[in-house]
């Protein structure tokens, strides 16, 4: 992954800066997206002196570029790589977040646009209800 790393960031003019590497690196690894506190705390496990303005800044400038993309969940915004389009399934009653590659959704959503004239971003809905192992629960509990 460091090599296509390296090269989406020079593509785009931007400097290969040991936190900017360290930060996509963590999230090519991270099974989620993460925020900028969890970011932050592990950046610093391999570099200390990289301060949470400079994750937060660099977080900021990928965001822009479409390095990385955004979304806000459970109060707080999370990040996470933009290298494939793919929506998010939030469970609204434990917080799991998993990420669907856009192609599995795309018929549906094109067909709801269709029908009914309405304009979405290609990519990148949130899509919220309750996981199985939630939905469940409720179910054992009654």
């Amino acid at each position: 992954m460091s090599g296509d790393i390296d090269e989406a960031l020079v593509g785009l003019g931007l400097r290969r800066t040991v936190p900017r590497l360290t930060i996509l690196n963590l999230l090519g690894e991270a099974a989620t997206p993460l925020s900028v506190l969890d970011l932050h705390r592990l950046v610093t496990s391999a570099y200390p002196m990289v301060n949470l303005s400079t994750v937060y800044r660099n977080v900021t400038v990928m965001t822009g570029y479409g390095v990385l993309h955004s979304i806000e969940h459970g109060g707080q915004t999370l990040y996470g790589l933009a290298t494939t389009p793919h929506h998010h399934l939030i469970c609204e009653h434990c917080g799991l977040l998993i990420e669907v590659p856009a192609d599995r959704l795309d018929p549906a959503v094109a067909q709801v646009m269709a029908d009914s004239g309405f304009k979405m971003e290609p990519t990148g809905q949130l899509l919220r209800g309750r996981c199985r192992r939630c939905r469940h629960a409720v179910h054992d509990a009654s």
